[in-house]
């Protein structure tokens, strides 16, 4: 079965004068404030674009998402066939501007031309090696996998999720209390029906779940693989990954970009305050495989 996929990647240059005015204007909505390390960028940007375009060739489209037109880049104009996409092509005003990619996650849907299919990933994942697209879809479903995992309630993260979890699980009649479902850091392959069918069904818990920055309440992208899961319409399958923190050994790090097949992830985290020795190796080691 052949079908249409495009690639969503949202995006963040720090750098920006005009985002960092907008941050420091949104700074009486922050509830919950982020650390520095949610928006730094490595420089990698442009080298997760190629790859895509070396390792996924079959991707039709790859939608850039930026918060406003101060933030694209050079390299995003006439090059990669990138379609750069707005906050405020996708969102309603009153959310605007906000800083928390789970809100950006709830509107992927009304991307302007999106596939009926797409893979969402974030900056920080690598498809390093080529990949099929079976890999991500198979007789029109999305390839998901998961496992059960004991819940802790002081890990803000795990308790938005389960939030999500549970509110996709209500509608099936289940309930999850000590476990829950994870899927992990990874390239997810979505449907943009199921998307439209949250914003069709529950408008008003999906806009109550939308906030500037992040908060426990919030929904993440995960309800969409949730709700796959929970109704059967998934494959039992799980790219190959190779998945690294950035507070790793270096000599790790390089080995696992020189080696690794199909997906490579290394995960940000503020552990690491000075990465720009690190991301210089990890640009150059990248390059060595384009």
């Amino acid at each position: 079965m052949k079908i249409e996929v495009d690639y969503v990647v949202p995006m963040v240059f720090p750098e920006d004068r005009k985002w960092q005015a907008d941050l420091d204007g949104a700074r009486g909505f922050r509830e919950n404030a982020a650390g520095e390390v949610r928006y730094r960028s490595w420089g990698t940007e442009e080298l997760l674009i190629r790859c895509i375009r070396k390792n996924l060739p079959w991707v039709r489209t790859i939608h850039v998402i930026l918060a406003r037109p101060s933030q694209v880049q050079p390299w995003m104009v006439g090059k990669h066939g990138v379609h750069v996409v707005y906050h405020k092509d996708i969102m309603p005003k009153e959310v605007l501007p906000t800083f928390n990619s789970r809100a950006i996650e709830m509107y992927l849907n009304n991307i302007p031309d999106l596939a009926p299919y797409f893979l969402y990933g974030n900056d920080d994942m690598f498809p390093i090696a080529p990949m099929p697209v079976e890999d991500f879809y198979r007789d029109g479903l999305p390839c998901l996998h998961y496992r059960e995992k004991p819940f802790n309630p002081e890990r803000a993260f795990q308790v938005a999720c389960m939030n999500g979890l549970n509110f996709v699980a209500s509608h099936f009649d289940k309930c999850f209390d000590d476990h829950w479902l994870r899927i992990g850091h990874n390239v997810v392959p979505m449907v943009k029906a199921t998307c439209e069918l949250f914003w069709q069904r529950w408008p008003k818990q999906m806009q109550a779940s939308v906030t500037r920055f992040r908060l426990p309440q919030n929904f993440n992208q995960y309800i969409y693989s949730w709700y796959q899961i929970l109704s059967g319409q998934y494959i039992d399958h799980r790219a190959p990954r190779t998945y690294l923190s950035v507070d790793a050994d270096v000599n790790d790090i390089i080995q696992a970009i020189r080696t690794a097949d199909g997906l490579l992830c290394i995960n940000d985290n503020n552990s690491v305050n000075d990465i720009t020795n690190l991301a210089a190796t990890i640009r150059s080691e990248i390059m060595k495989r384009l």
